[in-house]
């Protein structure tokens, strides 16, 4: 089942080494450390992340330690997503599982993060482990909602 009937899935992507002019940049910011800490930060990021897109978005997906993965998602052109959740949830099923669980955590002020248009999951690729929040049961309903006075658009 796709998220749409317009969906294309993701497709594994190699992202280009980083730039010299890349690491210069972030050495000039004085954010991330020196030259040799974000050299090594690089190199970290490459061997627990992999690239992801399709005709719309971008998606890295990085192994965290625990198992958590962390799920990336902006859109190709880097502009704001008009959310829509069909599209979120068929990336956390092509990134971690169909029957695995991802959460989008609204942070507290001192942990926001909020430098371009991009959105954050994080989730469990194991599919018995389940947060301890959320609905118990699955409730889908495509028809029209007039059984509950409520509306949902066609899959």
């Amino acid at each position: 089942m796709s998220a749409r009937h317009d969906w294309k899935p993701l497709r594994r992507c190699y992202p280009k080494p980083p730039s010299e002019a890349l690491i210069s940049d972030l050495v000039k910011t004085g954010r991330f450390g020196d030259r040799e800490k974000i050299i090594a930060e690089l190199e970290h990021e490459e061997k627990t992340t992999t690239l992801w897109r399709n005709d719309r978005y971008q998606v890295q997906r990085r192994e965290m330690d625990g198992g958590l993965v962390h799920i990336n998602i902006r859109r190709l052109d880097g502009g704001p997503i008009l959310r829509d959740w069909r599209h979120f949830q068929q990336i956390k099923n092509e990134m971690l599982g169909a029957e695995c669980e991802a959460i989008e955590l609204y942070p507290a002020e001192s942990r926001k993060v909020d430098a371009s248009n991009k959105y954050h999951l994080w989730g469990y690729a194991d599919p018995s482990w389940r947060f301890p929040i959320g609905m118990n049961t699955r409730d889908v309903d495509y028809s029209d909602g007039t059984t509950r006075g409520t509306r949902q658009r066609p899959e």
